[in-house]
């Protein structure tokens, strides 16, 4: 069981050849007398297989193979079968181009590695609904792994977000404007930042219409400003002396604009 074929995508008619029937739970399985390995795969860093026309050809040839050898061993039957049934239970090993309808063995290496493999079909599993094939892996060879930039590091406030780049990404990648890398505390600045603009906005329009309030309340008192005084846009606005002379009934709807505001 151990030997071989020594060409991986070929089936000869003697690699073809099975050993009788082992029931087992999940059906009889028939073993191959000689393991026939499959054309080299490649598989994805998302687990899955990227299947190559020479391994097409084999799953076919394979499949047509053991087949006729089912069929010409009508005593393992209890009824010799004829083809046309069980071809019916021997579903295609595949279907289209690039498209495995079989259940096929699972990526080896680490998570989201990459790589070569050979499989090694070694049976088929049968039983009253349906034929299978039975494979393990060979041989496989995972991709080394690629290194990555780390764009932060620890410092003495602790861990901060990190993003690591592969280096592919900066293969032919056309020019770009510089990105603002965020993080959380960024996002907390920024926050604040927006509240106080808000806050200093709502300050301007409040100190605006008290500022509307006093003029008018001076104009009705005083009237208009006489040639000798200077207008009120004039007073130099970094001036941080204010005006006591305000009535108390003044500062009182001061406070009143504030609250309705």
């Amino acid at each position: 069981m151990d030997t071989e074929t020594a060409t991986p995508g070929k089936m000869s008619a003697v690699a073809a050849a099975l050993t009788p029937p082992k029931r087992t739970n999940a059906g009889y399985y028939l073993a191959l007398v000689t393991p026939a390995k499959t054309p080299a795969m490649t598989w994805t860093a998302q687990g899955t297989w990227t299947y190559t026309s020479e391994f097409m050809t084999f799953a076919v040839d394979a499949r047509s193979r053991l087949l006729g050898e089912l069929v010409s061993h009508g005593t393992w039957f209890s009824k010799p079968p004829r083809q046309e049934v069980l071809a019916s239970l021997f579903k295609p090993w595949v279907e289209g181009k690039e498209t495995i309808a079989c259940e096929t063995p699972k990526v080896p290496g680490t998570t989201g590695s990459t790589g070569r493999a050979v499989w090694k079909l070694t049976g088929i599993m049968m039983n009253a609904t349906q034929i299978t094939p039975v494979w393990e892996i060979a041989e496989y060879q995972q991709d080394a792994d690629q290194d990555t930039i780390s764009l932060f590091g620890d410092d003495e406030e602790g861990p901060q977000d990190t993003r690591e780049i592969e280096i592919e990404e900066f293969d032919n990648a056309p020019p770009a404007e510089p990105t603002r890398i965020r993080s959380r505390e960024w996002e907390a600045r920024k926050f604040m930042a927006k509240e106080r603009v808000r806050e200093a906005r709502l300050k301007a329009q409040i100190a605006h219409r008290l500022a509307e309030k006093e003029e008018s309340r001076f104009f009705r008192q005083f009237g208009d400003l006489e040639d000798a005084e200077s207008h009120f846009s004039e007073y130099d606005l970094t001036d941080e002396e204010s005006d006591n002379s305000d009535s108390s009934d003044s500062e009182l709807e001061d406070e009143e604009t504030l609250r309705l505001v």
